[in-house]
This record gives C-alpha cells, sequence and structure tokens, in this order.
C-alpha cells in the first residue's frame, strides 16, 4: 500500500527535523530508530502526548476533550464508510483479524 504524497512529505519534514534535534542532543541522543520520540530519541510519554494533543485540539477551537485514539477511531469509521474492505483497515490499524475491527465499525 502506498501513502498519500502528503504523509511522505510530512514524514520526510519530521525527518529533517529529527536530524536537527539528533546533532541538538549530540551525546544525549539515543538512537532507538524511532520516528516520533522525545527530544532526545527516547519514546513519547503518553501524558505528554495526550497533553500535547489536547493543546492542538483546544487551537484548532474543537475542544480539549479528544485524545489521539479517536483518531484511530474516527480513520476505521472513515475507511469503512468509504467502502474499505474490512481486511485491509485490520491490516492498517495491526488488528490481528477482522474480528476487532467489525466491532469497531458497528457492521455484522
Amino acid at each position: 500500500m502506498e501513502l498519500l504524497d502528503e504523509a511522505v512529505d510530512a514524514l520526510r519534514k519530521r525527518h529533517a527535523r529529527q536530524a536537527a534535534q539528533r546533532l541538538k542532543a549530540d551525546q544525549a541522543w539515543k538512537g532507538t530508530g524511532l520516528v516520533f520520540c522525545s527530544r532526545t530519541g527516547t519514546p513519547l510519554d503518553p501524558a505528554h502526548v495526550r497533553r500535547g494533543f489536547r493543546l492542538i485540539t483546544k487551537n484548532a477551537k474543537i475542544g480539549e476533550n479528544w485524545t489521539p485514539r479517536e483518531l484511530r477511531h474516527s480513520f476505521v469509521s472513515s475507511m469503512s464508510d468509504s467502502g474499505v474492505p474490512l481486511e485491509t483497515i485490520a491490516d492498517l490499524v495491526g488488528h490481528a483479524g477482522t474480528a476487532v475491527t467489525r466491532r469497531c465499525t458497528g457492521t455484522s
């Protein structure tokens, strides 16, 4: 499956920003290979991700009660509404099979 050009562009920009962070962190950088990580390359703390996400939704004026997990559910619903096969959706979101995906979409 191919990524949209916008996603590829965003990941390239993220890669460039991360390279700058890596240089700035110097010896403190932990080479974990993560795409989204802390300023020193370590895994992100879930509480910090939620706090940052709430700030984004607040600034977008859509409220502060959203969670990153809701993006996942919205993605599954949008894909299902667009007629994407359950097997494809399950693969994209990392479900082992279609049973969980089916429950998420409310299909039988």
